[in-house]
């Protein structure tokens, strides 16, 4: 008898605690980017495959990428249980607008919450264009509408020329913009929240006073104690090293730097064909770029094939169709059409604050290609001693015609060949060109064609 109450006890102790509540805390903190929003989306998967209805999320972030915050605000809005922010600091800018995402909104003290203007840019320039900032107002409005939050102060903290108050219509104090006092015939303004020409920002205890947060709560464990889940489990999320590589390779300066890289590559490559080290380096850090920008959920193999065949249409250009006609141009607008379209998953509108962030990394990148040309031809001019890419070797002697050589004929480099230099053949010197690959002066060098009076010549 007492065995079979302590199996009924063991396996009624063992139901509790497979049945035990969990709670998943996604931290939001830093810069939000696309490898942040792949991140929050893994956490949410893995709440719903493990049917966890309690999501918090710790903000503490500056604001970021507007496209990453709708991503996340995106996966928050289908996530079919509760939602929670606890802003431990600063839910700024597209911070602000992930809080609204939410159910719940609960603060620490010292937090502030607020100030989304939309920016573009590396410098972080004010957009002042009326369609983008309609159109953010407009996306916060309806976010805030869907969790029961005010939409009079999400909309004030995106358009500073919004004017908000507080006022006692009917004997109940409502908060609207000046926009919705128009219609209104009767009511008693108590205060103005947000006055015209200043974005909203709201601290701990004035969100709290709006009814924006719910509560004011030290830290987590006060926090757990208001929402009374003291004993549940808490699945503390964070990223991945694979995550925070997106998030390194998305950023801004880390794009520009390996795209510059790889223009480099391809143009010294173009330079000095068959030296290896260039292409390696260059193709590697495309590749890095494309991974972490389609890890992120940007770039897909369309864009990645369009940056190839690219690249193919710029060699044939070069080396099967010389000059510069369509399949070059066409070369190029594949390259930076792939490129762009890399950096773009969907508008909230027309992308206008988007393009101009991509053509302030592109712009950067080709600086960055510059620079490293310019080096590179300093470093290996002859100058300095090294093998340079400029030939400086030049011979008086008289250039013959090629009618003199055929196949077969066997000479000697009289300048490096890189691939296209001069060989001496019967006591003559003639223009020849490689393969590709470097011959240096003095080798001997045999005619391995001949079309018109182009010599093809590889070192024996």
């Amino acid at each position: 008898m007492n065995k079979f109450k302590y199996l009924i006890f063991s396996l009624t102790f063992l139901s509790l605690n497979l049945w035990a509540e969990e709670i998943l805390v996604l931290p939001v903190k830093e810069v939000i980017d696309l490898g942040l929003s792949a991140f929050i989306n893994r956490g949410i998967k893995y709440a719903e495959q493990n049917n966890i209805s309690t999501l918090i999320l710790e903000i503490d972030t500056p604001g970021g990428r507007v496209d990453a915050a709708d991503i996340i605000c995106e996966q928050l809005l289908k996530f079919k249980g509760e939602t929670i922010s606890f802003v431990v600091n600063w839910a700024w800018s597209a911070g602000s607008m992930i809080a609204l995402a939410t159910d719940r909104i609960i603060m620490a003290p010292g937090a502030s919450i607020g100030s989304a203007e939309p920016r573009a840019g590396l410098g972080e320039e004010e957009i002042k264009d009326e369609k983008i900032i309609s159109a953010l107002r407009a996306r916060f409005r309806a976010i805030a509408e869907a969790k029961g939050h005010n939409p009079a102060l999400a909309e004030a903290m995106v358009d500073k020329d919004l004017e908000v108050k507080q006022v006692k219509v009917n004997g109940k104090t409502e908060i609207l913009t000046a926009d919705d006092l128009t219609s209104l015939k009767n009511y008693k303004q108590i205060k103005i929240i947000s006055p015209k020409g200043k974005l909203l920002n709201l601290s701990y205890v004035e969100a709290k006073q709006l009814g924006l947060a719910e509560a004011i709560c030290q830290n987590r464990e006060t926090l757990l104690a208001y929402l009374g889940k003291e004993n549940v489990k808490v699945v503390e999320f964070s990223p991945t090293w694979s995550e925070n590589l997106v998030r390194f390779i998305t950023h801004p300066l880390v794009s520009s730097l390996l795209l510059g890289i790889g223009f480099w590559a391809l143009i010294f490559a173009l330079k000095i064909p068959g030296l290896g080290a260039p292409e390696l380096v260059g193709i590697t850090a495309l590749l890095l770029f494309f991974w972490g920008y389609k890890l992120a959920g940007l770039a897909q193999w369309v864009e990645f094939l369009l940056v190839i065949l690219g690249i193919i249409l710029i060699f044939m250009e070069i080396f099967i169709l010389p000059g510069f006609g369509i399949t070059g141009i066409l070369g190029i607008l594949c390259l930076f059409g792939g490129i762009i379209l890399s950096f773009i998953k969907y508008p909230i509108t027309l992308p206008w604050q988007e393009l101009e962030r991509v053509w302030i990394i592109l712009l950067t990148a080709i600086t960055i290609t510059g620079v490293l040309l310019f080096l590179g031809f300093k470093l290996l001019s002859p100058e300095k001693g090294k093998k340079g890419i400029i030939l400086s070797q030049t011979s008086k002697s008289k250039i013959e015609p090629s009618e003199n050589v055929e196949p077969g004929d066997i000479g000697i480099a009289i300048s490096h060949l890189r691939p296209v230099g001069k060989a001496k053949f019967k006591d003559r010197i003639y223009d020849v060109q490689t393969s590709g690959e470097w011959i240096e002066q003095g080798k001997r060098v045999k005619i391995v064609s001949q079309e018109g009076n182009i010599i093809k010549v590889k070192q024996i």
